[in-house]
């Protein structure tokens, strides 16, 4: 067989079965020429798929907005309430470990923290005077606390603490022993009784006097401090712990909320409770 027709016939039998890709523009080579150019395939696609929009009628656009303004209401009052629960507690928090630390302070510095070595009505001896020298940053109120804000003026008869039901203000004698602001707003109220009965009381208003509502149990909380230990008011070894009277939405009683502090404490959802309930 003649080598050199073997050849070419084998040249030419490839050529037929491998061809060499599309070049740009759409150009195919062939055999050493090239072919006409092959039309873009998106010539072939229907007119309406290249120049058709799409759009959401007013009807469609108005439904949407709709639920989205449902799903708004639904949610944005707990997300709220859930986050001024959340910062209350950690002020709630705060200022039981402020009054705690200093507690501790006194004692570590052997200074007494007995409430029977205190005696009320005298400069010396009112327990709140002692209290103030570990703090940094704070306004004095004041023993009988004559300044206005952020101290409660006693004096003020239009205005005052309440308690959790807010039925009437709370006998001004439990807030004559001492006040002082803090930098963060908080602010302390100390009550003091007779020899007789001794024992110290540190009130906590979380968001300060000029903030509000001012309820006990609301943003008022009482520290009872006894027996060398600094206790949540409503604590069985606390002297207010009837929780159906001291902190109970259906009790009458003019003190009610002084015991909520023991559930502030111990009730992770407290705050949230008390936001919902007490208006």
């Amino acid at each position: 067989m003649n080598k050199k027709y073997c050849y070419s016939e084998h040249k030419q039998s490839r050529g037929k079965h491998f061809q060499s890709p599309p070049l740009e523009g759409g150009e195919v080579k062939g055999r050493g020429k090239y072919t006409k150019k092959v039309n873009h395939f998106l010539t072939y696609l229907p007119t309406n798929l290249l120049t058709s929009k799409t759009a959401f009628t007013l009807a469609e656009t108005l439904i949407t907005l709709g639920i989205i303004g449902v799903v708004a209401a639904i949610t944005i009052p707990g997300l709220m309430t859930a986050h001024k629960a959340h910062r209350m507690h950690a002020q709630f928090l705060k200022s039981y470990s402020t009054v705690q630390q200093v507690f501790k302070q006194m004692e570590a510095d052997d200074v007494s923290t007995d409430p029977s070595t205190y005696v009320r009505n005298t400069t010396e001896g009112t327990f709140y005077n002692t209290f103030k020298k570990y703090l940094t940053g704070i306004t004095d109120c004041g023993q009988f606390s004559e300044k206005s804000l952020p101290c409660y003026k006693i004096a003020d008869t239009t205005k005052g603490y309440k308690p959790l039901t807010g039925n009437t203000f709370i006998d001004k004698q439990f807030f004559d022993d001492g006040q002082l602001a803090l930098q963060d707003g908080t602010l302390l109220i100390f009550e003091q009784p007779n020899v007789s009965n001794p024992y110290i009381w540190v009130m906590v208003d979380i968001n300060g006097f000029k903030e509000g509502p001012n309820r006990m149990g609301y943003d008022l909380f009482v520290f009872h401090f006894q027996d060398g230990e600094l206790r949540t008011m409503g604590d069985p070894r606390t002297s207010y712990n009837n929780m159906k009277t001291y902190c109970d939405l259906k009790s009458t009683s003019t003190l009610n909320g002084l015991a909520c502090a023991q559930r502030a404490k111990s009730e992770a959802d407290y705050f949230k409770w008390v936001i919902k309930n007490v208006k």
